[in-house]
């Protein structure tokens, strides 16, 4: 049966390959890219497959944009079977979005919060809605400072970076959790270390470490893909929920990944910043 599937980061890499797989099936696809030149190929080449296409262009890093979009698409699709959070980047030096918050923290973390709480509408409209959210084994041996989610005091790209995709962890759990009495399943995944331009925002030998390992270590575009493609249309997983997946099986996180009291502080966090600096509202929620 044919779904509508919203695919962030489709672009490049592991969205790409996800969105072209979606196409095979027949599915209807709602395709996010940052790059609006590359956004347009994507779509042609879809297209021309006999493939109905919606796109969105944004920037995921900015909160704003963000919310916005999901305005856009929670009107324009009143039902999303679909979401799969795939856009993201590490920065090795910090920077700092034009709305005053590290890069990391706003495009890794805040862009899942946001455009899972926004399209809840839609996604309640699904007959049995996924929520899946790419996040990376890369979370293992870290743990949050709640006093320096922002990295101001002691910046280590590769450190933030990995904190971000506990956050990832720590999002998916709670939301299972608020989620549990609803269609929605909500689950993240590691997807590999995998051969894409992960890491090819940066300059100088962050770039050139990140290519030689990739060369030498990294699997398929293909490969990586696999688990996001799994969790979004295995029939098996329908009542799955809360789970964290490696290689298309449910594996353990991180032994602090499972902390509660870290994840609802996360949760409150997260809810207060976009309270009080933006003051979003989510409907349905």
């Amino acid at each position: 049966m044919s779904q509508l599937i919203l695919v962030t980061g489709a672009t490049d890499g592991i969205g790409r390959v996800c969105a072209h797989s979606f196409a095979k099936s027949q599915n209807e696809l709602i395709l996010v890219g940052r790059n609006p030149d590359k956004l347009s190929a994507l779509v042609y080449s879809l297209e021309v497959q006999g493939v109905k296409v919606h796109s969105y262009v944004a920037d995921l890093s900015l909160a704003k944009e963000t919310f916005a979009l999901s305005e856009k698409i929670r009107n324009n699709h009143p039902k999303i079977d679909v979401l799969l959070n795939n856009a993201g980047a590490y920065f090795d030096k910090r920077i700092v979005t034009k709305e005053g918050l590290e890069a990391t923290f706003a495009l890794n973390h805040l862009n899942y919060f946001i455009l899972a709480l926004g399209l809840l509408p839609s996604l309640k409209n699904s007959n049995q809605a996924r929520i899946i959210n790419v996040a990376s084994r890369a979370h293992e041996g870290v743990s949050l400072d709640f006093n320096d989610l922002m990295g101001e005091v002691n910046y280590s790209g590769w450190k933030q970076y990995q904190r971000s995709k506990l956050m990832n962890i720590y999002f998916t759990y709670e939301l299972a959790e608020r989620l549990n009495q609803t269609k929605i399943t909500v689950n993240c995944l590691h997807p590999g270390f995998v051969k894409t331009k992960f890491g090819q925002n940066n300059e100088g030998l962050t770039k050139v470490v990140l290519t030689f390992a990739q060369n030498l270590f990294a699997i398929s575009e293909d490969k990586g893909a696999e688990t996001s493609i799994y969790l979004a249309s295995e029939p098996n997983l329908a009542n799955v929920s809360g789970k964290y997946f490696v290689k298309k099986k449910e594996a353990k996180s991180s032994p602090i990944s499972y902390d509660k009291s870290a994840r609802r502080n996360l949760w409150t966090y997260t809810e207060d910043l976009i309270k009080h600096k933006y003051g979003f509202k989510f409907p349905g929620y």
